[in-house]
């Protein structure tokens, strides 16, 4: 069923006859996990089979994640919050956030359920959106199971049964009412950036560099850094597990973020406040694994996360360097200590030392009080609190004339691969002559 209009988005009760479908199926008897199985196929497209719930239980690569507990606590409450859709919306237009927006679009916790829910049995969404040149990203948390992505499944599910076990019957109703809000922000790009890099007079905010073990999400920051795709949250309903797609897993609520927005642009970032993390986790893409409940409390303020992307950057160019910078000073803005870290610096191949320096460029101008850097213990981050301490001194607009004039020197450097080498050696100069 087509899910967008031009400006909000259509839920499946709103047609009758598809309605019926779905209650038809989530109010069968369910008498084992392998149903399931079973809900899921019956929205499958094609002829796919989900096996899942017959074969990973009692696999060892889940032995982490109580089966009983979900079919006890999760499963029902799941269930039950998705056939709560027409009541939960039958007052709420849940507008998107479409390119050029500037708006938010508040939920509650149970409507953020609600949503997930129809995301897992598939029935909220069945294929890629287009809606003119706008493109949606998937929201179908299903594929998950069909693909057997263990660990992002295991952790997904988890989620449910948290919430089915701690707090369905908690008598803390005041729980499922509190808000996730969802903002898009962006400057116009005709009229340009309201903040200026050249002679900015402001000072270099304090940089306190986290032990490599750290995460960004046990931070006390009260803004943490996600290094998002352009499509928020990446490949979390496809099996990826960078850090993004963990992110998203182990705070399910974030990906409600997905059908809501479309990709960002240069000139746009996304905020999310509000989401609870459920699980907690080992290992990293391909070492990735469920390890259990998160046990760090409920709250009244979590982190805000925001979603920006870096572009990819095989060599150095001058109008990138720019676009990343401006695109984290937007997102930083209101922001009281940031924790992040090695932004864009995976698979998309950005220079350790550029992608600090932009976020540490933006954080002062944005008048953050401190800046929270996970380097992760990687090698090519090793520089970074030497290079901090060298330019603590400097004002904003004098570190922009290093960056500018470094990024000059080496976008005129052949062969490309040498540019980001040509860049550290001018950083480095520069370094030593202040």
């Amino acid at each position: 069923r087509m899910l967008v209009s031009t400006k909000r988005l259509i839920l499946p009760h709103e047609d009758e006859a598809d309605w019926k479908i779905i209650e038809t199926v989530l109010q069968r008897k369910f008498e084992s996990l392998a149903s399931l199985d079973s809900m899921l196929n019956e929205f499958a497209i094609g002829n796919r089979k989900c096996q899942f719930f017959t074969r990973i239980p009692g696999r060892q690569d889940a032995n982490m994640f109580d089966f009983d507990a979900l079919f006890l606590f999760g499963v029902p409450l799941m269930i039950k919050v998705a056939l709560e859709m027409p009541t939960l919306f039958a007052e709420k237009t849940v507008p998107l956030l479409l390119d050029g927006d500037n708006k938010s679009v508040s939920l509650t916790r149970r409507q953020c359920a609600c949503l997930l829910a129809h995301s897992f049995f598939g029935s909220i969404t069945k294929k890629s959106i287009v809606q003119g040149s706008t493109k949606l990203w998937s929201f179908n948390v299903s594929e998950l199971f069909f693909l057997e992505s263990v660990p992002s499944a295991l952790c997904f599910l988890n989620y449910f049964k948290v919430l089915g076990q701690e707090w369905e019957h908690s008598g803390e109703r005041a729980f499922w009412d509190e808000k996730v809000i969802v903002e898009r922000v962006g400057f116009s790009r005709a009229v340009g950036t309201p903040w200026k890099w050249e002679n900015n007079p402001k000072p270099l905010v304090h940089v306190r560099f986290a032990s490599s073990e750290d995460h960004i999400e046990d931070s006390d920051a009260d803004t943490h850094v996600d290094f998002a795709n352009r499509f928020v949250g990446g490949g979390c309903t496809t099996g990826d597990t960078h850090m993004e797609e963990i992110l998203f897993l182990i705070k399910p609520e974030l990906m409600v973020a997905r059908i809501l927005s479309s990709y960002m642009q240069d000139e746009e970032a996304i905020r999310i406040r509000g989401a609870l993390q459920f699980s907690t986790y080992a290992g990293f893409a391909s070492t990735f694994k469920f390890v259990g409940d998160y046990k760090g409390g409920h709250t009244d303020s979590q982190p805000t996360v925001l979603a920006i992307d870096a572009l990819q950057m095989n060599k150095v160019q001058f109008k990138v360097v720019r676009r990343d910078l401006d695109k984290a000073r937007l997102a930083f803005d209101g922001a009281r200590i940031v924790a992040t870290g090695n932004w864009g610096c995976g698979a998309f191949g950005n220079d350790f030392i550029l992608k600090f320096l932009q976020q540490w460029m933006a954080a002062s101008d944005a008048d953050v009080s401190e800046l929270v850097y996970h380097t992760f213990g990687h090698r090519k981050a090793e520089p970074l609190p030497r290079i901090a301490g060298s330019l603590q001194s400097l004002k904003v607009g004098e570190l922009w004339n290093c960056v500018r004039d470094a990024s000059e020197v080496a976008s005129n450097v052949f062969p490309p691969p040498m540019q980001k080498i040509e860049f550290l050696k001018q950083i480095n100069m520069a370094t030593k002559l202040l």
